[in-house]
């Protein structure tokens, strides 16, 4: 029998080298002597960090999502062919296996004694059924830890682009103020 299995991979953490969102209460104590624009780029440089994180731990999503439904198919089938062997089930099994996206196959497998897990990167090995379905059920919970591990991340990111957000507002707003003073304390 032919199957599938991949393994899933850890979510980069929002903390990943990226320095949590601090509100800014006192924007003038932030701003200080410096100018608004090196500021507001560094706003922006972390708040970019932040998008970019966001979009990989997206993606990260979508492939964890898809491998998934893909690993349990594969599991399904190798808890199958246990279940055949371990009844002393002589007849023949007959199963259809994807080839490709849109192409399947079918074929009869008599005794099932291993199964062929699809690793990635061209290679496929021939693992016992136990070992299959050891295999499958580890790679099964770490895609599902793993897309727990994104949801929070990606929580956790989000707040920090929002604060982040503010505070540019914030930033920009207090500028404003600052500059609408000065134009005041000039014509006077």
């Amino acid at each position: 029998a032919t199957t599938t299995a991949t393994t899933a991979t850890a979510t980069a953490g929002a903390d990943a080298g990226v320095p949590r969102a601090k509100f800014i209460e006192d924007v003038a104590a932030h701003v200080g002597e410096r100018a608004i624009d090196e500021v507001m780029e560094e706003m922006r440089a972390r708040y970019g960090r932040y998008k970019r994180l966001e979009a990989e731990l997206q993606q990260a999503r979508i492939r964890l999502s898809t491998q998934l439904p893909d690993v349990r198919r594969s599991l399904e089938a190798v808890e199958t062919l246990c279940e055949k062997r371990d009844r002393g089930d002589a007849s023949g099994t007959t199963v259809k296996y994807q080839l490709t996206e849109a192409t399947f196959a079918e074929a009869t497998v008599e005794t099932p004694e291993s199964a062929y897990l699809w690793l990635g990167a061209n290679v496929m090995l021939e693992y016992t059924l136990d070992e299959a379905k050891e295999l499958l059920e580890t790679n099964v919970t770490a895609c599902e830890s793993g897309l727990e591990a994104n949801a929070r991340d990606l929580a956790v990111l989000k707040d920090n682009a929002t604060i982040m957000e503010v505070n540019m507002a914030r930033v920009y707003n207090f500028d404003v103020k600052r500059q609408r003073e000065r134009e005041a304390a000039a014509a006077k």
